[in-house]
C-alpha cells in the first residue's frame, strides 16, 4: 500500500501485486460485474494478507486499479512486474487462486478469462496439477492455502 493508503500499480509490495492480480482478472472479460467485486471484497476481508484495508479505501483501490489496467498496454506488460513482487511459489498460488476465484464468481468462463488464467499460470510457473487444485478451491469458495 502506498504513503496515501491506497493500492496502485507503482506500488512495489505483496499487497499490490494480489490485488492487481483479481483487478486484471475481474476485467480480463472486458467487464467487472458486480458479482466479481462481491468476490474481490469477500477474498480481501478474508486473507490476513490484505489486514489494513478498510471498505472505502478498497473501493478507492478497485476503481484506480481498473483505470490503470485500462491504460496498460496488455498483459505482457503488467504480468512481469506481478510475477517478480511475488517470488515465491506460495505467493503465486494464492494470486492464482484468487483470479479463478474472481473469474469464476459470476459463472461465466469467456474465452478471454481462460486465456487471462494461462497467461498467469505460464509466468508463475505454475503446474497443471497446481492449476487444476487451486482452481477447484477458487470454484468451490474454499479458503486459499495460506502463504
Amino acid at each position: 500500500m502506498s504513503k496515501d493508503g491506497r493500492v496502485h500499480f507503482e506500488d512495489k509490495t505483496r499487497q499490490a501485486a494480489l490485488f492487481e492480480t483479481m483487478i486484471l482478472a475481474a476485467g480480463s472479460d472486458g467487464s467487472v460485474t458486480k458479482v466479481e467485486v462481491e468476490e474481490i471484497y469477500r477474498r480481501v476481508f478474508e486473507r490476513p494478507e490484505f489486514n489494513g484495508i478498510h471498505a472505502q479505501d478498497l473501493k478507492t483501490a478497485i476503481s484506480h486499479a481498473a483505470q490503470a489496467v485500462a491504460q496498460a498496454k496488455g498483459l505482457a506488460e503488467v504480468l512481469p512486474s506481478i510475477a517478480e513482487r511475488l517470488p515465491d511459489k506460495r505467493s503465486r498460488e494464492l494470486a492464482f487462486g484468487l483470479a479463478a476465484s474472481i473469474v469464476t464468481a459470476d459463472a461465466k468462463m469467456p474465452p478471454s478469462e481462460i486465456e487471462f488464467l494461462k497467461a498467469l499460470q505460464r509466468q508463475f510457473g505454475l503446474s497443471e496439477e497446481d492449476v487444476a487444485r487451486l482452481f477447484e478451491l477458487a470454484e468451490d469458495k474454499a479458503p486459499l492455502p495460506p502463504t
